[in-house]
């Protein structure tokens, strides 16, 4: 049952290209959001490679990945305060500058005893991500018709999806061709790229949109603010969960690289493999929510029904991968473990856009993204723990996180059959 407040303007529908040419606000947040995650999948190689090179250590690249996540633990709600008061187009402008020359800063680590510092960069980094991720989430509304945003969310989506498959093989041969220090360059140039674009989106005339509170208490109270509201809202709180069920697969980061320097002993081969597995990982992730969205509609039933499977058959797909033997079996699992994922994510953000109140978007956006990372960064450090401590297989370490994977699945279950009951009453 649908547990959502009917909305009709959900029933007008677009194409994803005449929704792009329309709305040229969005085209160019769009075509920021496509050059700046290529960079940052490059890097992502980049980082996983100069990891290897230094340490060869799974707890080193655990705390890598904790490190890629764990920032917006603490940044982001507070960061979501900032987004509810400032412009968001000035926040987004900032953060892909200053996130350039932190990404240039990398070209200085030579060896072991850099370590440190690849680790506080990384922070930095995702510290600045911890602004930039809530409000791109926070404009949509503001350059968006309510209902385009199923479709806008949908792009997004498969522009994330997409640039993961690209970037992923991008930085996997610019690595093995010209070295890590080519992939972090590139990807410093990409942010310049994002910001100028970014730069060209104009807001529509501010009579039109509905009115947003300005709100003057500290950032503290903004924040309990933002939780006071979601507790009253236990609809939009729980969609704000979702994204933190996903992330108990969060740490496939980790033992994808794992996974293939188990295989391979050449550095190059490594960073090919590692490409083309979080390129199968794209591919799947930009087709799921477009084919939901083709074959069964938008309207929030149906957003809430695949949601629902979602979780159970990317359960399954970690089922496959903790059992698959080569690369090809391995990435076709991961393929579909992204695209499973990709309609949780993008259809809980799209139904977060129609349910909740405006004012309040960056703080719900900030509080969700610290939830999900956080819950990605312990994924991530229990399988450092699990392989390098505890001497578990990377096959076993899967099957124990398909078998959580499910739990979320039977809470949204709960929660929508809970959902019905409050309503009737």
């Amino acid at each position: 049952m649908n547990i959502l407040k009917p909305d009709r303007s959900n029933e007008s529908s677009i194409g994803y290209f005449p929704f792009l040419k329309q709305n040229p606000s969005f085209r160019n947040l769009w075509y920021g959001q496509v050059i700046s995650e290529l960079g940052n999948w490059v890097n992502s190689i980049a980082l996983y490679a100069l990891i290897l090179q230094l340490t060869g250590s799974g707890m080193a690249m655990a705390a890598a990945m904790m490190a890629k996540l764990l920032p917006m633990v603490i940044i982001s709600p507070f960061a979501g305060v900032v987004i509810d008061r400032m412009d968001r187009r000035t926040i987004l402008i900032a953060s892909d500058i200053l996130r350039c020359f932190t990404v240039l800063c990398f070209l200085i680590v030579e060896s072991r005893e850099d370590l440190w510092l690849v680790y506080a960069l990384t922070l930095f980094e995702v510290a600045l991500t911890g602004f930039f991720e809530p409000a791109r989430s926070a404009i949509l509304p503001s350059i968006v018709k309510k209902n385009h945003l199923v479709t806008a969310n949908a792009i997004s989506g498969a522009t994330w999806s997409i640039m993961l498959t690209l970037g992923a093989a991008l930085g996997g041969f610019v690595v093995s061709l010209f070295g890590v220090k080519a992939a972090f360059i590139l990807d410093a140039l990409t942010y310049l790229l994002s910001a100028w674009f970014i730069i060209k989106i104009s807001y529509p005339n501010t009579k039109s949109e509905e009115p947003i509170k300005k709100n003057n208490s500290s950032g503290i109270k903004g924040l309990l603010g933002g939780g006071r509201y979601l507790i009253s809202h236990p609809i939009v709180l729980a969609l704000a969960l979702l994204k933190s069920g996903m992330a108990i697969k969060g740490g496939i980061m980790t033992l994808i690289p794992l996974f293939a320097n188990r295989l391979w002993s050449d550095p190059a081969a490594v960073s090919v493999a590692v490409g083309i597995m979080f390129s199968s990982r794209g591919i799947g992730s930009a087709i799921g929510p477009i084919l939901i969205r083709k074959w069964l509609g938008e309207s929030p039933k149906i957003l809430e029904g695949s949601i629902l499977a979602a979780f159970f058959l990317g359960s399954l797909a970690l089922l496959a991968f903790s059992v698959s033997k080569n690369l090809w079996l391995t990435s076709l699992c991961i393929g579909l473990s992204g695209m499973f994922g990709s309609i949780v994510w993008v259809f809980s953000t799209a139904l977060i856009h129609l349910e909740a109140d405006r004012q309040f978007l960056g703080r719900i956006f900030g509080i969700e993204m610290a939830l999900l990372t956080l819950i990605m960064g312990i994924s991530n450090g229990v399988v450092g723990v699990a392989i390098d401590g505890l001497q578990m297989t990377i096959q076993s370490v899967i099957l124990w996180m398909s078998g959580l994977y499910m739990i979320p699945g039977i809470l949204w279950i709960i929660f929508l059959a809970s959902g019905t009951k409050l309503k009737k009453s």
